[in-house]
């Protein structure tokens, strides 16, 4: 198999201080690319410089986190374009609306939630969308601002809502929780969405999967994921690595 973990947090100090051990058991796994998701500027120039330095493996997203977006430079907005342009980064995000912790409060989050839906639409690059408990408030953003590519980041067992997604052009990413005994709603879903808008991931360092539920995640793991989710949607899990990488490697145009 070769699986395309879509959304993990490398520069995240438990997985940056061993980042080789982490990349090389992920190679040996199956999971031959990766996707590093950013939290806030700091963490979007590192992802970036990961990247450049494991060039084929790692693929980066600058992104400000809507728990991250109280605590922001007077000129963020430049430093966060200028990201995009000198770091060329495959995706925007994460980036998004959280009501369930809502630290700063929602409504606060709006601004720099739209500002980079807006960077998305200028540099045409997708979107990877954190949407807690505000999934319908996130997708009327990204449909106001016109926004039509990208990834709804963990989803949940919302059928409405992930067919909403759907329609307006976005994929699901599927972590570990699709594997947690109680999740069967998320599971019986993902049966009935179209195979090939689903994109996995780890969510690494959070999120293991039920093997190994309670230890720090990281994208070696995403093959429980890979496994439970094939028997979900009724295919073998070379199949659907195969289906999830392609639609990865379209989405954020990987040759």
């Amino acid at each position: 198999m070769a699986l395309f973990d879509t959304h993990v947090h490398l520069a995240v100090d438990g997985l940056f201080g061993d980042l080789g051990g982490v990349l090389a058991r992920a190679q040996a796994a199956g999971v031959t690319r990766m996707l590093a998701a950013s939290t806030d500027l700091a963490d979007s120039r590192k992802g970036l410089d990961i990247a450049k330095a494991h060039p084929g493996q790692v693929f980066a997203a600058v992104g400000i986190h809507p728990e991250a977006s109280a605590d922001l430079p007077v000129d963020w907005e430049e430093q966060f374009e200028r990201l995009i342009v000198e770091g060329r980064p495959n995706a925007i995000g994460e980036c998004g609306l959280d009501a369930f912790h809502p630290v700063p409060p929602i409504e606060d989050q709006y601004g720099v939630f739209r500002f980079q839906v807006r960077m998305a639409v200028k540099h045409r690059l997708p979107l990877i969308l954190h949407s807690r408990r505000a999934g319908e408030q996130a997708l009327a953003v990204v449909k106001e601002e016109g926004a039509e590519r990208g990834v709804f980041h963990c989803i949940e067992g919302d059928e409405i809502f992930a067919r909403g997604a759907i329609a307006a052009g976005f994929h699901l990413g599927v972590g570990g929780t699709a594997t947690f005994p109680k999740n069967e709603v998320l599971r019986a879903m993902l049966g009935r969405l179209p195979k090939d808008r689903l994109l996995l991931e780890t969510d690494a360092p959070w999120l293991a999967p039920q093997p190994v539920r309670g230890k720090p995640n990281e994208p070696a793991w995403l093959v429980h994921t890979a496994e439970t989710v094939a028997q979900a949607v009724g295919v073998t899990a070379a199949e659907l690595a195969d289906l999830t990488t392609a639609s990865a490697r379209a989405l954020f145009r990987i040759d």
